[in-house]
């Protein structure tokens, strides 16, 4: 029986349907003070879960304290208990699940010499919310720059699995809105939901495209404050924008691989994907929100907006784009 028995029937329901589960284990400071718990509870999770999914994010936003790690040593105790009561199930191990853009605690991590723990993948908490746009710059690196930063830590680690590259994640990302409950970050960072929607496709694009990011997730589904859906009435729960957008993005691009990045000029954006079905697709943006002119390079025969409303298509190929990203499928 496991202690989180509603947990494991969502697990297992996500499993019969075809789904790739992963499973995120955070801690709290009595857990890190009381390694005997841990490792029980680690055990228990191992039995309960492993059935259902792979991969196992070891921690949670080691890099603040008052979630319960004060120190590099402490977070090394939980990960070298987890690869010795996970890794016999035949599972991946992720980490270590810095927040926010603070590599330097996750190079320290991955750069230990016989730590007693390996990681098939590097997992960050990539938030850029407090820099506004996805395109805004921290120390001169916008999300792109951080992503290939990343993978570049990742590449010189001796702590990461290298079978043919290293492989990185991105395990959570949001922007809050204005409503509330709010962020750490507080209310100065806080956006409506129409610009949520819009950095939320913006930063997928971004990060994904640089090709080193594997996955990405949104932090969360359902919540107040920050969700892909609205809980205010739970009798009639609300699919904001950022949902529509997410699902949009999902299919127009799914199976897709980025072919390259149009010339534009800033701050407009043109990315280029060829579909499976060898159908070409162009998403265009702007960088700073304002409406600017860009050249596809065809004509587009479909266009999509951000939420998967269609639109009328151009006469030629000079178009508008603006802060919500546009697909304009091309003519073959």
């Amino acid at each position: 029986m496991c202690s989180s028995d509603l947990e494991e029937a969502l697990a297992r329901e996500f499993h019969a349907r075809g789904l790739e589960v992963s499973f995120a284990l955070p801690q709290n400071r009595e857990l890190v003070r009381d390694p005997v718990r841990w490792r029980r509870a680690l055990e228990e999770i191992a039995a309960c879960f492993a059935p259902y999914g792979r991969r196992f994010q070891v921690g949670q936003a080691i890099n603040r304290s008052k979630w319960g790690i004060w120190n590099v040593r402490e977070y090394v105790e939980l990960a070298r208990a987890a690869e010795e009561v996970l890794r016999p199930h035949g599972v991946e191990l992720l980490g270590p699940s810095v927040i926010d853009f603070e590599y330097h605690v996750t190079a320290a991590v991955l750069n230990l010499r016989d730590p007693g723990f390996r990681f098939d993948a590097v997992s960050a908490l990539l938030y850029v919310d407090r820099r506004g746009a996805p395109e805004n710059r921290q120390a001169g690196l916008d999300t792109e720059d951080k992503a290939l930063l990343l993978r570049a830590i990742a590449e010189t680690s001796r702590n990461v699995v290298h079978e043919k590259a290293p492989r990185c994640w991105i395990t959570e990302v949001n922007w809050p809105l204005r409503e509330g409950p709010h962020s750490p970050a507080g209310r100065d960072v806080s956006v409506d939901e129409e610009a949520q929607a819009d950095y939320l496709v913006r930063y997928y694009l971004l990060a994904l495209g640089t090709g080193v990011i594997e996955r990405v997730f949104w932090w969360q589904v359902v919540a107040r404050g920050y969700g892909l859906v609205d809980p205010a009435d739970p009798a009639n729960p609300r699919r904001r924008p950022s949902f529509h957008a997410l699902k949009t993005l999902v299919r127009e691009l799914d199976g897709a691989r980025l072919e390259e990045v149009l010339p534009s000029s800033p701050p407009a954006r043109l990315y280029r994907f060829r579909r499976p079905a060898g159908t070409e697709v162009v998403v265009g943006w702007s960088a700073t929100g304002q409406t600017v002119r860009a050249m596809l390079p065809g004509p587009a025969i479909v266009v999509v907006g951000r939420d998967g409303e269609k639109m009328a298509a151009p006469t030629g190929v000079e178009v508008e784009v603006g802060a919500s990203p546009r697909y304009f499928r091309l003519a073959p």
